[in-house]
């Protein structure tokens, strides 16, 4: 969970189009992007699965010590997990777009 909230800072701090404007292959970038922001939904999507089933056993098995507690932090950081997931897609959308916007322009320009 740390790398993703890690990863969660930088995407916030992250400016996608930016990045890819700046880049000598604009498009070679994009994609290495877009295949990184894969990657980093495909692991929220596990670490969130872990975490709903460390959920429910919670909640089924209340005599664990500081079970409430326990609870309350897991869904918390089940939300924060989804915010991160959420944020995730919407790049790898920008990217997306970006990159289809790239190949138009590239194919116009070959003709």
């Amino acid at each position: 969970m740390a790398t993703i909230l890690n990863r969660y800072s930088n995407i916030m701090a992250m400016n996608v189009g930016g990045m890819i404007e700046l880049a000598e292959d604009p498009m070679k970038m994009a994609n290495h992007l877009a295949h990184h922001m894969e990657d980093d939904i495909a692991r929220t999507r596990r670490e969130g699965y872990a975490l709903i089933e460390d959920i429910e056993k919670l909640e089924d098995d209340r005599s664990v010590p500081n079970a409430e507690a326990l609870l309350v932090a897991k869904k918390a950081e089940l939300m924060k997990l989804h915010e991160i997931h959420e944020k995730l897609q919407e790049q790898l959308r920008q990217i997306t777009i970006l990159t289809a916007a790239m190949y138009e322009l590239h194919r116009a320009k070959k003709s």
